[in-house]
This record gives structure tokens, C-alpha cells and sequence, in this order.
């Protein structure tokens, strides 16, 4: 009996473990996100989102994404994609409806808060990278 209590005991422990969030990826700094040796890496990118003029959701991968850009500055001109998941729950963005504003933009952060679009966020998720092509798969989104 005593072995049977012990090992529920060290299964219970394992528990939490088995069920928490993946760890975050590695840490990149923005300059170097679209270095070839990111390709299909996950990482952690720090920058702002913004509609790169308008936001595009389309299927990728068997997921409903929309586009956005990440820039270094919240007045980058320059950035690279980040397409983050279509949804209601956290790292997503909230389905648009024609004729959005940008007041109508909901991407929801890995508590499932809304963000403001004009903070700093950490992104994490796969970096597709290629010549003359970067773009961040979003599976996590931080403040």
C-alpha cells in the first residue's frame, strides 16, 4: 500500500508540469529575427504591431491567420510579417468585419487581455525565413 501511495504522489507532482504552457522561444534580437539561420526556429522578437495598411486573414497551414507588421519602433516604416491567429481566445485576433477601423482591432495577448496597439509585445512562434522572405507564425503574444 505504501508503494501505491508513493507513486500517486510523484504522478500528481508531474502533473503541473504536463500541462503548462510551452516554454518561450529563444530570444531574438529585432535586428537579427530575418537571419537565415532563424529559418523554421522558434523565437521571442520584441516590437510593435501595426496593420501594414490593411489587415489580410487567409488559411495558412490549416489555421486562419491575419498579417500584420512588426517594426522595431512604433514608427518603423520597415518591419517583417507576423501572422497571428484568428479567434476569441489568447494570442488571437478577433475576426474583422468589412469596413474595420483600427479602433476595431482585438489581438488578445497570452492572458487573453487586449492589447493596445500602441505597446511594445513579445512575440513568440516560427520564423519562416528565405531570401527576400520573413515572416513570424505568432503562438504567443507578450507585454
Amino acid at each position: 500500500m505504501k508503494y501505491w501511495a508513493a507513486a500517486l504522489m510523484s504522478a500528481g507532482a508531474l502533473l503541473p508540469a504536463a500541462c503548462s504552457q510551452p516554454e518561450p522561444g529563444t530570444p531574438v534580437e529585432f535586428s537579427r529575427a530575418c537571419a537565415l539561420e532563424n529559418e523554421k526556429k522558434i523565437i521571442a522578437v520584441s516590437g510593435f504591431l501595426k496593420p501594414a495598411g490593411s489587415v489580410f486573414c487567409s488559411n495558412h497551414g490549416g489555421r486562419m491567420e491575419c498579417g500584420f507588421t512588426l517594426g522595431e519602433t512604433a514608427d518603423a516604416k520597415k518591419g517583417f510579417n507576423a501572422y497571428i491567429e484568428q479567434g476569441s481566445g489568447a494570442n488571437t485576433v478577433d475576426k474583422l468585419k468589412s469596413g474595420y477601423r483600427r479602433e476595431d482591432l482585438k489581438i488578445r495577448d497570452s492572458a487573453g487581455n487586449v492589447i493596445n496597439p500602441a505597446e511594445k509585445v513579445r512575440l513568440t512562434g516560427r520564423m519562416n525565413v528565405a531570401p527576400d522572405v520573413c515572416f513570424l507564425q505568432v503562438t504567443r503574444i507578450d507585454r
